[in-house]
């Protein structure tokens, strides 16, 4: 782990060898105004360590804060500009997206604010859309996670380089801490506000940081490296059985059209749970809408039994789509789509 002094330098070693895009590239860096995203920001738009990029701050306000929250957003424009990046602001109604949706307001927040990234990235022409996660989000990311039921896939949580929108994301603070990220930014004032939420124990993520992280602490010192090692460790299987279940797919495929995806049962039914579980997860997000939540792990069990069970018939799949058995063929329908 980085010393204060060596964050920086530390910091465009990382991002020279894993991100660096081409010369004069655009990149979208989500700025918050808090502390870490601001440091994010100082580092590749006030002190050039990313190299010859250049930087778009993508600010959104999320309207929990009344005139505070809209603040930030000119705080970061501000800011922006006088280290030579332009800014980007946006907001949307998060709470009432809640109210709407059933959503919780962390994840109704988050749906709203990645909306808005993605349409700044397109919008801007970005290489990339980069945001500020720490290596303290990381294992606060996996502790949640578990405790609230995850898959092996899960534990993967947060990764360096990941994709989304078909736009490449980076997380290039992954490997420093918030302590070391905040040590830094009052050394070289970078300046900053704070969201209250940050320190509002009503939000699971900062019980966890109050409360869980010093237990476990307690049973092992090190407990974050032993988190940080078991999610890299978990994204690398994902990663090798996603590739697997893809290649699966591709061989099992009969035909696919607008509608409908049919494939080979026997051939899909023969693959080992970690691959067909995979398979069926990717035939769900196929078939279903944009944005429709994720099968439960008791769906993706009753798949699989179905998958192997040899009897046609029909499953319905979450977000309205089906899967079905008829002969030797299982099909994805698209929600909507007969």
């Amino acid at each position: 782990m980085a010393r204060t002094a060596d964050l920086a330098h530390a910091f465009a070693a990382h991002w020279k060898r894993h991100f660096a895009p081409p010369g004069r590239a655009r990149v979208v860096v989500a700025v918050s105004a808090g502390l870490d995203s601001m440091a994010l920001l100082a580092l590749l738009a006030r002190d050039g360590e990313g190299g010859d990029v250049r930087v778009t701050a993508a600010h959104f306000d999320h309207r929990t804060r009344g005139a505070e929250s809209r603040e930030d957003g000119l705080f970061v424009k501000a800011v922006a500009k006088e280290w030579g990046a332009t800014a980007r602001l946006g907001s949307g109604d998060a709470p009432r997206r809640a109210a709407k949706t059933g959503a919780g307001p962390m994840a109704a927040a988050r749906e709203l604010r990645y909306r808005f990234l993605d349409r700044v990235a397109r919008d801007e022409g970005a290489a990339a859309l980069v945001t500020a996660h720490h290596r303290d989000d990381l294992v606060e990311t996996v502790i949640l996670r578990v405790a609230r039921g995850t898959s092996p896939d899960g534990l993967g949580a947060l990764t360096p380089l990941d994709a989304r929108a078909g736009l490449p994301l980076f997380r290039p603070l992954l490997p420093f801490t918030r302590a070391a990220i905040a040590a830094w930014a009052e050394a070289t004032s970078v300046p900053f506000r704070e969201d209250p939420s940050n320190t509002d124990s009503r939000y699971p993520r900062v019980r966890v940081r109050r409360e869980i992280a010093p237990l476990l602490a307690e049973l092992n010192p090190r407990y974050d490296e032993a988190i940080v090692r078991l999610a890299g460790l978990a994204a690398a299987d994902a990663a090798y059985l996603g590739r697997e279940a893809e290649e699966a797919l591709e061989l099992a495929t009969v035909r696919q059209g607008r509608a409908a995806w049919s494939l080979r049962a026997s051939a899909l039914a023969a693959e080992p749970d970690p691959i067909l579980s995979r398979a069926v997860l990717r035939g769900w997000a196929w078939s279903a809408p944009a944005g429709s939540a994720p099968p439960n792990a008791e769906w993706v069990e009753g798949a699989l039994a179905f998958l192997r069970g040899g009897r046609g018939g029909r499953v319905p799949c979450p977000g309205g789509g089906v899967l079905e058995r008829k002969g030797p063929e299982i099909t994805f329908r698209r929600a909507g789509k007969r």
